[in-house]
């Protein structure tokens, strides 16, 4: 394994919860967990048993000198965390969204790769055995060339969720920069290809949100929102919020010399009965329906045939994630295997990085702007 890498994970909440432990698997130390609120930070590094918990990352990040920094705050505060990090010559591990624009996220990958660290993105569900699987269905010509994809969530009528940085696009909040980045990594890994230009449009259903004291983890904020009656409901204070909730778009993927087609669809709606939420592929010997939203129950409906042919995961596949914990940790697990090995300089499959994460941003901006067809730019000149 070679010398221990070290780290310092910045952001106390489930992402730095599931990057400790995720570096931990990988045979990285993590040696403090830094967050704006001193008791919040001190009983998260307590529970995971992180030797130093610490306000002030800044002073952290120079007195350890990390291998490796995880920044798992909400977007708008990474940015000079970034800056800092790459200059003492820190390895990155960033959650997504990169950052709050395309503008700056193009800005973040130039630094980093400049300062010549390693650096990976987390939109870690492309990790998912089931996608995994519909990759070599894909390849290996289940339902023959790949014509068109065609994805659908409707999301039923949801009850208020508490105000949080989530409802606020300044923060990084919305449906757009938390969900379309997984779905895109899993677009582009089932069809090994590239999105190349997008267009589309969002919207904003829910412009306020109730304020509910003390929730810090997203876990909380899920929990607390499902359990919330219409009295307890009417006594809180009410926030503006503007990140959207809702949107349709149309994809172009680069897929060797051809562009695959590829339209979406989320947002609040109750759905027809027998109406189901997934992924479809569409080929010339067939289709390939994908059953969930970033995890999938796989089927096939043979050209002219008419019944639905369960496709179940190969077990090797459910064998190659960690498992440590539930399908999010074992995600995150997987992601920093392959960064950590790249940093030692041992056998790793690609990952995400900084450029993918800029690249992801061109796609959402393209969307929230509804101007129509917006190429993406692959990469910044050398």
């Amino acid at each position: 394994m070679g010398a221990e890498l070290t780290a310092v994970v910045v952001g106390a909440g489930w992402a730095g919860e599931g990057h400790t432990i995720a570096l931990r698997l990988a045979g990285v130390e993590v040696v403090a967990i830094c967050a704006r609120r001193k008791e919040v930070v001190q009983r998260v590094a307590d529970r995971l048993d992180i030797p130093e918990a610490s306000t002030d990352w800044r002073r952290t990040l120079e007195a350890r000198k990390p291998d490796i920094v995880a920044l798992t705050t909400p977007a708008a505060l990474r940015s000079e965390v970034i800056e800092v990090a790459a200059e003492l010559g820190c390895h990155l591990l960033c959650e997504k969204p990169l950052a709050t624009t395309a503008q700056e996220a193009g800005r973040l990958y130039r630094l980093v790769r400049q300062a010549g660290v390693k650096h990976a993105y987390a939109a870690t569900h492309r990790y998912d055995p089931s996608v995994a699987w519909l990759a070599e269905l894909v390849r290996d010509g289940a339902i023959g060339t790949l014509w068109e994809m065609e994805m659908r969530i409707r999301t039923g009528f949801p009850r208020p969720m508490p105000w949080s940085w989530m409802r606020m696009l300044a923060s990084g909040g919305g449906v757009l920069n938390n969900l379309l980045p997984h779905l895109l990594g899993i677009f582009e890994r089932v069809t090994s290809g590239q999105v190349v230009r997008a267009m589309g449009a969002a919207k904003v259903y829910s412009t306020k949100a109730p304020v509910v004291p003390d929730i810090h983890d997203f876990r909380e904020w899920i929990r607390t929102g499902a359990a919330l009656t219409p009295e307890q409901l009417s006594a809180l204070e009410w926030r503006p919020c503007d990140a959207d909730d809702a949107f349709v778009a149309i994809l172009g993927l680069a897929v060797g010399d051809r562009e695959l087609p590829c339209a979406l669809a989320h947002g609040p709606g109750q759905r027809l009965p027998g109406d189901r939420t997934g992924l479809w592929f569409y080929g010339e010997q067939g289709t390939l329906f994908a059953e969930g939203v970033v995890e999938y129950s796989v089927f096939r409906l043979a050209r002219g045939g008419e019944v639905l042919e369960p496709l179940d995961v190969p077990q090797r596949l459910r064998d190659a994630l960690p498992q440590v914990g539930d399908h999010v940790q074992n995600k995150w697990c997987a992601l920093a295997r392959e960064f950590v090995a790249d940093i030692r300089g041992e056998p790793h499959d690609p990952y995400l990085t900084f450029r993918d994460g800029w690249r992801y941003q061109q796609v959402i901006e393209a969307i929230r702007s509804g101007q129509g067809w917006s190429e993406v730019i692959a990469d910044l000149p050398q």
